[in-house]
């Protein structure tokens, strides 16, 4: 196969994928690590990436996020992992708020235990409603299309006559003054029920260090368990609390 070819199916790849490891070139074009990081070289020459430590970023990585039905179509095994991990913190007869993405999507497509499940997301609510076992409680509002979710006022009132056990929250970006989306109104849900939780439960890939978004669900400090899929640096370690837990799915 000619290098241009390549780069052409390279670029295909990082379009489906949002980000690619000089590895994943390697696996998955039968070539070198120097042919790979060659290609790397020169997409990045041509303005046509953005040059990670390791691999490749689209140009506009982290300045947008997909709506919600983008993002499942290019659900990762890194997803499901993170998804399969959450799972397991789920206890019967417990009471929870599970927030609107693909990854709680995945994780609620395997949930079926009698328990309380409180949310917001249309997707969540069709999951659940394949497993007798849930209790499922939708929150009142109108219906935002792009991503989904459900919101209103009555919303918010809703969620503070409730105590949760545990609120799995996600986020489209991670700073060191905390979680954010790119929604107001899905921030606003998702920050009261973190108000209302006696234990928080953060779920994101690594890349969400690098997306900016705009409305903040909460300071990091109220995070009791991050799981995500790479383990941070040390300087994104320090954005937690020390007693925040991390699981890194890679090592489960």
């Amino acid at each position: 196969m000619s290098q241009e070819k390549r780069i052409e199916l390279i670029k295909q790849l990082l379009e489906e994928r949002q980000e690619l490891s000089t590895k994943d070139i390697m696996q998955e074009f039968g070539i070198s690590q120097d042919t790979a990081r060659r290609d790397i070289v020169l997409l990045a020459k041509r303005g046509e990436v953005r040059r990670t430590h390791g691999g490749i970023l689209p140009l506009d990585f982290g300045r947008s996020v997909p709506n919600f039905q983008s993002r499942l179509a290019r659900f990762t095994k890194q997803k499901t992992q993170i998804a399969l991990a959450a799972a397991t913190y789920f206890k019967p007869h417990h009471v929870y708020f599970v927030d609107s993405s693909t990854i709680l999507l995945k994780t609620c497509q395997n949930i079926n235990m009698p328990l309380t499940i409180v949310t917001h997301s249309l997707d969540n609510c069709m999951a659940l409603a394949e497993h007798n076992k849930v209790r499922v409680k939708v929150l009142s509002g109108t219906l935002n299309h792009e991503n989904r979710y459900f919101y209103s006022n009555l919303a918010i009132e809703e969620l503070q006559n409730v105590v949760f056990d545990t609120a799995f929250i996600a986020a489209s970006g991670i700073d060191e003054n905390g979680a954010y989306l790119l929604d107001q109104d899905d921030a606003q849900i998702v920050g009261m029920a973190v108000k209302r939780a006696r234990k928080v439960i953060l779920v994101a890939e690594h890349q969400k260090f690098v997306n900016k978004s705009y409305y903040r669900i909460c300071p990091l400090d109220k995070i009791s368990l991050f799981i995500t899929d790479q383990a941070p640096t040390p300087e994104q370690r320090a954005m937690f609390a020390p007693e925040t837990k991390i699981i890194v799915t890679k090592e489960v």
